[in-house]
């Protein structure tokens, strides 16, 4: 057999991670559900003066944001499938509520917060997406 008759025969593999195009009508959904809860909820709770204030720095940002965003990357892997820019896209949406909702003492602060949040957003958004599309190789959504 010769190398041009052999390269003929080899299939190419498939992904381990089911992939996909982006489509804003594909994820807008998600997209609606992101907005409401970093833009909407926080600017409730704002409204609600000091206390709201201070339940959504405390609850909000560090614990029902990212589990937030894990749970949505997870669902919208399962249902779609890996791309690229469906975690980004969360990430920048919900890293834009941090300097508009949250009162922080210093400017420092702020833009400390402000970068770290955003990395964990977009790397929970990522991993969740992954996960997500990997199962969804298995389950065949």
């Amino acid at each position: 057999m010769s190398k041009k008759q052999r390269r003929k025969t080899v299939a190419p593999k498939e992904s381990v991670i089911a992939k996909n195009e982006f489509s804003m009508d594909n994820s807008k959904i998600y997209i609606i559900l992101t907005i409401v809860m970093f833009h909407i909820v926080p600017l409730v709770l704002v409204m609600m003066g000091e206390e709201g204030q201070n339940i959504l720095l405390v609850t909000f940002l560090m614990m029902l944001n990212p589990i937030f965003i894990a749970l949505t990357g997870l669902i919208y892997g399962i249902k779609k499938g890996y791309n690229f820019k469906f975690p980004l896209f969360m990430g920048v949406i919900a890293s834009i509520s941090i300097p508009m909702y949250y009162n922080f003492e210093s400017g420092a602060y702020m833009a400390q917060t402000l970068v770290v949040m955003t990395l964990v957003y977009i790397a929970f958004a990522f991993l969740s997406t992954l996960i997500g599309a990997f199962i969804k190789k298995f389950i065949r959504i």
